[in-house]
């Protein structure tokens, strides 16, 4: 167990925990990241996103971190609309102009290698956090626990990155003040050898359905379904039957799948909320989905896990270091910086 005062003490290890140890680091001479899975966890995930997304990256200085994961960047897309088919181009206004979808088996693991390569970021994994102490209104640590062993550990800042169900908000106080229930239920899967391009995506929209298809690595694809709620309950399926079935009976997909092979099994999730919980409080700070979640149909998680790293970022630049920054006012900055993400998923959320 690693006891002691830490400056920076992140809980969560994936996108938004790694990606803010990695912009946190210039100004703290230790941070501590405790993530609870193991290092060969697996399921079937995806992180995707465009040119936001890629701008996002680049302003935390880890766009070639990314790029280094090997994902093809798609520059346009076959769209599905029913029965009428159209060739998209992405607008080329700058070298950001791009989207990409990598494996978080991939992603992940390489954004934590990044803020190791800080010096002074430390991961311990697996370790889950049991309580958070606070003293005075303030938090002021936490009690993990590591191999059936509990370690007390103190900190000037806890960041929370440990997903939309964190129990840890709760024992900060971060009580939800935006919720939206959703209807959709995502599902994936990866696929390698088919024969499709790797420099574009494809999209169909149907009723109730949205199927899509993206390169994510060497001779592998990602295929992604969102089904509305009321269409599983219309046909008694379960989900991962219709996966199989629309895949299988889609014309521009069907044909590929039966010629390449499914590598994974079909993971998936629905009925999930999009949340907005306080972006901070008294030596506390949430980022990504443990305080702004956004349900995965509209794939816009990945840069609001970024945009919020960033926001974390930029306030303790501006002081200088971590210790004695202040942290007010950032679930405005957050929500307005975010809000246009927001309406556009809770729109189609609630279509």
């Amino acid at each position: 167990m690693i006891a002691g005062h830490w400056e920076v003490v992140v809980v969560g290890g994936r996108i938004a925990g790694a990606s803010t140890a990695w912009a946190l680091a210039p100004y703290a001479e230790r941070v501590l990241v405790l993530d609870a899975s193991r290092a060969t966890a697996f399921w079937p995930q995806q992180s995707t996103w465009d040119r936001s997304g890629n701008l996002a990256w680049a302003e935390l200085g880890l766009l070639e971190t990314v790029l280094a994961c090997g994902a093809p960047r798609t520059y346009g897309d076959t769209q599905r609309i029913g029965e009428d088919v159209a060739e998209r181009v992405y607008p080329r206004e700058d070298a950001y102009s791009y989207r990409m979808s990598v494996p978080r088996e991939v992603l992940d693991p390489a954004l934590l290698a990044a803020a190791r390569s800080r010096g002074n970021v430390t991961v311990l994994r697996p370790a889950r956090v049991r309580d958070v102490t606070i003293d005075a209104g303030r938090v002021r640590g936490v009690t993990v626990r590591q191999d059936a062993v509990d370690g007390e550990i103190t900190c000037d800042l806890l960041v929370l990155a440990d997903g939309r169900l964190s129990r840890n908000a709760h024992r900060v106080g971060a009580t939800a003040y935006r919720v939206v229930e959703s209807p959709w239920f995502a599902l994936l899967a990866y696929y390698e050898n088919l024969p499709l391009p790797t420099d574009r995506s494809y999209f169909s929209l149907q009723d109730r359905s949205v199927l899509i298809s993206t390169p994510c690595g060497d001779k592998q694809w990602c295929v992604a379904l969102d089904l509305h709620q009321s269409l599983i309950d219309e046909t008694g399926r379960h989900p991962a039957r219709s996966y199989e079935r629309m895949v299988r009976d889609d014309p521009h997909l069907g044909p590929a799948v039966a010629t390449g092979r499914r590598i994974t099994p079909i993971g998936g999730a629905g009925r999930m909320r999009m949340l907005r919980r306080p972006m901070s409080g008294p030596g506390w700070c949430l980022v990504g989905d443990a305080g702004y979640h956004l349900d995965p149909v509209t794939a816009q998680g990945t840069r609001a896990a970024l945009v919020t790293a960033r926001i974390l970022r930029d306030r303790v630049a501006g002081a200088g270091r971590v210790a004695g920054a202040d942290l007010t006012g950032l679930t405005d900055e957050r929500d307005a910086a975010l809000d246009a993400d927001w309406a556009y998923t809770e729109q189609i959320v609630r279509a």
